[in-house]
């Protein structure tokens, strides 16, 4: 069976800055980018690599939360079916969500530790098994 294909992106950050703060934009955006595309890529039969039909995942750092010893952070997000590239992409999920914590570290480090684990126990958890379930209907 040929990989799956996983279009990773875009990432977006909230423009609120009383829920994410704008000086962690950069490298949160950075941070979910990575994480997914680790994720796929560990993940047996997908590939971000090779074009064609497949998925589309699209995530939003909701919130950030610094404080002096760590962060927290909350995660959303879209899983999208791509077929037809003539054709607009077809929605699966808009309720993708995760959240967490990163203690004991500067809070621009926790920031990027606690969004690679959001994402990647929400696609662990959630995308990947849709993705399989979904890959031959």
């Amino acid at each position: 069976m040929t990989d799956i294909y996983v279009a990773i992106g875009p990432m977006t950050y909230n423009s609120d800055a009383k829920k994410a703060p704008k000086e962690f934009s950069a490298k949160a955006i950075d941070a979910l980018k990575h994480a997914a595309e680790r994720t796929i890529k560990a993940a047996p039969g997908f590939t971000i690599d090779k074009k064609g039909p497949g998925f589309q995942i699209r995530l939003k750092v909701a919130e950030v939360m610094p404080s002096p010893k760590g962060a927290a952070c909350k995660v959303t997000g879209e899983l999208l079916r791509l077929r037809d590239p003539s054709k607009p992409p077809e929605m699966l999920s808009t309720s993708l969500t995760g959240g967490g914590k990163a203690e004991g570290m500067a809070p621009d480090r926790a920031v990027v530790e606690c969004l690679d684990s959001v994402v990647e126990g929400m696609l662990q958890k959630n995308v990947i098994p849709t993705m399989k379930a979904q890959a031959n209907k």
